[in-house]
């Protein structure tokens, strides 16, 4: 990610875009699709689909599904499904911290 960070801007038909995308595609404009990006990570053995959906279930707290099935070209099912997969409650995960801190770190098993 640094490498593609810091090269240089893009010289020819990509130099007359505004956008100066981190992962651009073949089209003077556009980004990389996230087909090709994932077939690039999957032959670097860089697993995406976690990443993928935690950035999803991030979204659904945020959004209803009316924002986001539109927003990310997701079928109105797909969308509510999601939003169920969001906790907006995170009294478990506050009462697991306060635990953490209260207990100190896990003791390692026999």
């Amino acid at each position: 990610m640094t490498t593609l960070a810091d090269r240089p801007a893009p010289k020819g038909w990509a130099a007359n875009t505004s956008a100066g995308w981190l992962f651009p595609g073949h089209l003077p404009g556009a980004h990389i699709s996230a087909a090709a990006l994932s077939r690039r990570l999957a032959a670097r053995h860089i697993p995406n689909r976690p990443a993928r959906t935690t950035a999803l279930v991030a979204l659904a707290c945020d959004l209803p599904p009316a924002v986001l099935g539109p927003m990310l070209g997701l079928h109105p099912i797909t969308a509510v499904q999601w939003r169920r997969r969001a906790p907006t409650d995170r009294t478990t995960y506050l009462q697991a911290r306060q635990r953490a801190l209260t207990d100190g770190p896990p003791q390692p098993g026999p």
